[in-house]
């Protein structure tokens, strides 16, 4: 009985895998169901996927990467790069500007903000993700988007 009961484990942790990355083979797979703790050989990963009907799709990003089934369609997982690029943005409340991005890059991100010398930007505060900048008094937003994208590549 325990054996069942691992590979049903098994198959859930795959399932969890494949639907929160883009892998590319199964050997990334079978890497990462290691790190996982779920060592397992080519043969039983194979016969693991044609179970759960997991078949590669073509990403986004050009390269065929696994799926899984979702009402008869295959959707493709993000990379992380285009889950990184979704992360980046910028809006306004008053003379506040917020600008968001990927977890652990605000830090960097305000100090590139003050160190740039910008006439637009009195200072920053930043968090793990997001980063609170406060404009002039009477800076227009799209100067300031214009301003901040010159600092800042990924919000250009």
């Amino acid at each position: 009985m325990q054996k069942r009961q691992d590979k049903k484990t098994r198959l859930q942790a795959i399932r969890l895998i494949v639907s929160s990355q883009a892998l590319e083979s199964q050997e990334d797979l079978q890497i990462e169901l290691d790190k996982a703790g779920f060592p397992c050989t080519q043969t039983t990963l194979s016969r693991d996927l044609k179970q759960l009907r997991i078949s590669k799709v073509r990403g986004r990003n050009g390269h065929s990467v696994y799926a899984l089934p979702r009402e008869g369609m295959f959707s493709p997982v993000m990379t992380r790069e285009e889950k990184d690029k979704r992360c980046w943005r910028v809006v306004f409340s008053g003379n506040l500007m917020v600008v968001h991005t990927p977890p652990g890059h605000a830090s960097m991100v305000a100090y590139d903000i003050d160190n740039a010398g910008s006439p637009y930007f009195l200072g920053t505060v930043a968090g793990d993700d997001t980063v609170l900048v406060v404009l002039q008094e009477d800076v227009k937003r799209e100067v300031a988007r214009e301003a901040i994208g010159e600092i800042v590549s990924q919000l250009a």
